[in-house]
């Protein structure tokens, strides 16, 4: 389209030229130019019109003749043109004129015309008015000027000693998926995954580079049973589970190694990773975590005498070791000196429902007398009591150090 500055400058340049074509269509050639004798030959105006048919005077066009009715022959600037044909000029003119003011007009409406009205986005694409263009937001899976062009990404080759679920240099739409199969006998390198999958993206490439299959060097017994194994390229690794260690995780690690009791308790192993805690005075807890001092925790009467002694019931008991002498810090104790049984229980009666989060054991101080292990049960009825167990489920076991 032309600028309006553009169309100005046409009009100018049109406007500006002051050279006709004669009679016999040669080109107008200023009088000044002529010499004295070609001047002489000129007709004069009246002369031209009446050779031309033209009625009336020429009027304004000026002397073309040797003394001409508006001034002496070879007036500087004056062309020797037909007036019929100056006329011409001006009509010519005037039409130009008219177009470009048209064109002008047709110019500065496209301007104020919304280039999104003839929807050039494709596809679903959001058009978004530019001024004298526009652009558009395309839909996830489509791109260029005017949402034409699919997103495709190019299926890669199929890896050596494996397949591929598309034929390789099909093209595949965004989104799709390509699938990698290892041959018989072989892994993908570095995955436990025999199945990995790419994915194509917007950039048309994939998500996942062409995999390597290697031979499966993993059997049942390569990390014996305690881990699992991976092929790598020539050789293959053991990922322990937790708690193993070694190259075919065949280690098992002591729990206790990492110190895990607090405030210096003794960590004893149990068995896998089952360890306890052996807590100093004050300190109870798994990991010897808790203070008993603090205001979070504090006895339950056993000590003080909240509990009354109806509460305290046993198995069996002896004269003059009567089972409310189990309480801590008594001068006597209960069935010492009497050897105990391996059934042998003390119970407990706290009224209500209570949060207990150790149990404390004392030894007789009159004698080499003390429980060397215990189980704890709990509940709400007397014959329906369960034994505290461990994260395996085995009825977990209490122990006490020696005599208080």
């Amino acid at each position: 389209m032309i600028s309006p500055r553009n169309l100005w400058i046409l009009l100018m340049t049109c406007s500006s030229w002051k050279g006709v074509m004669s009679s016999d269509r040669e080109a107008c050639v200023p009088i000044r130019f002529l010499s004295p004798t070609q001047r002489d030959s000129l007709p004069d105006i009246e002369t031209l019109r009446t050779q031309r048919g033209l009625p009336g005077k020429a009027g304004g066009i000026g002397p073309v003749g040797p003394q001409g009715a508006q001034g002496p022959r070879g007036l500087p600037g004056t062309c020797a043109c037909d007036p019929s044909e100056i006329a011409q000029i001006h009509v010519f003119l005037g039409n130009i004129t008219a177009k470009l003011e048209s064109l002008i007009a047709l110019h500065h409406y496209a301007l104020k015309v919304d280039q999104c009205d003839h929807m050039p986005c494709k596809n679903g694409g959001t058009c978004i008015n530019d001024g004298n263009s526009y652009k558009c937001n395309c839909t996830d899976g489509y791109e260029g000027h005017d949402c034409s062009i699919r997103i495709q990404c190019v299926v890669q080759s199929a890896p050596n000693n494996g397949t591929i679920s598309r034929e390789s240099g099909q093209l595949v739409l965004y989104k799709e998926n390509i699938t990698y199969r290892c041959n018989d006998r072989h892994v993908v390198a570095y995955e436990v995954n025999n199945f990995p999958v790419a994915t194509c993206q917007k950039t048309k490439q994939w998500t996942k580079d062409t995999p390597v299959c290697v031979v499966d060097d993993c059997n049942p017994d390569s990390c014996s049973g305690r881990g699992t194994c991976i092929n790598q390229i020539g050789r293959t690794i053991c990922e322990c589970d937790e708690g193993y260690e070694g190259s075919d995780c065949s280690v098992q690690n002591n729990p206790c190694d990492l110190s895990p009791c607090c405030q210096r308790g003794i960590c004893v192993w149990e068995e896998d990773l089952n360890y306890n805690c052996r807590c100093r005075a004050g300190y109870l807890g798994k990991n010897c975590e808790t203070n008993i001092a603090s205001d979070c925790v504090r006895a339950v009467g056993m000590e003080d005498g909240r509990v009354g002694n109806n509460d305290i019931t046993a198995s069996r008991s002896h004269s003059g070791c009567p089972p409310h002498n189990a309480r801590l810090r008594q001068a006597s104790s209960w069935l010492s000196p009497h050897p105990p049984q391996r059934d042998d229980w003390l119970q407990v009666d706290l009224k209500t429902s209570t949060t207990v989060v150790a149990v404390a054991t004392q030894g007789y101080s009159g004698a080499s007398h003390w429980t060397t292990s215990y189980k704890i049960a709990h509940g709400f009825i007397d014959n329906d009591l369960q034994i505290i167990q461990n994260n395996q489920g085995q009825d977990l076991g209490m122990g006490h150090a020696g005599q208080a």
